[in-house]
C-alpha cells in the first residue's frame, strides 16, 4: 500500500529566499504578536526559537523583521502575521537544508527570560 498523505503536519512559519516571513495565526497568538512588533529567531541549545524581541510601543522608527497583520478590512479579517528579513530568510534556509523555501512547522512554547515566550522551530521541512 502506498499512502497520497505520507505527512499530514501543516506548517506553521515559512521562510523565503525574497525575506518573506509568514506565521501562522497560532502562531501569533502563542507569541501574542500585534501589528508593527518585531520578531528574531535565537539559537540555544542547538535550537531555533522565534520571539518577539520588541513591542511595537517602544519602538522608534522602522526595523527589520518587523510585523505586519496579513489583511486589515473586511469582515474576514486576518490574524496571520507577515515580515520581512532577508538575514533571517537566508539562515532558516540554510538550516533547513532547503532553498527556495522552508516551511515549518513549531514546537511548544518556551520561556525566554525578558522576552517573554518563544517557540521552538522543528528544522525539518514539511514536504
Amino acid at each position: 500500500m502506498t499512502t497520497l498523505l505520507p505527512n499530514t503536519r501543516r506548517p506553521d512559519v515559512s521562510f523565503y529566499a525574497n525575506g518573506r516571513i509568514d506565521i501562522t495565526a497560532r502562531v501569533a497568538k502563542m507569541l501574542s504578536l500585534k501589528e508593527n512588533d518585531v520578531i528574531d529567531i535565537a539559537l540555544q541549545g542547538g535550537e531555533y526559537l522565534l520571539y518577539r524581541k520588541y513591542k511595537a510601543e517602544s519602538l522608534i522608527g522602522r526595523h527589520e523583521a518587523q510585523c505586519h497583520v496579513t489583511k486589515k478590512r473586511g469582515l474576514f479579517r486576518s490574524n496571520n502575521i507577515r515580515a520581512y528579513s532577508k538575514r533571517l530568510c537566508a539562515a532558516m534556509l540554510k538550516a533547513a537544508g532547503t532553498h527556495p523555501t522552508a516551511r515549518l512547522p513549531v514546537g511548544i512554547n518556551t520561556p525566554l527570560g525578558h522576552h517573554g515566550t518563544a517557540v521552538t522551530i522543528i528544522i525539518h521541512p514539511i514536504e
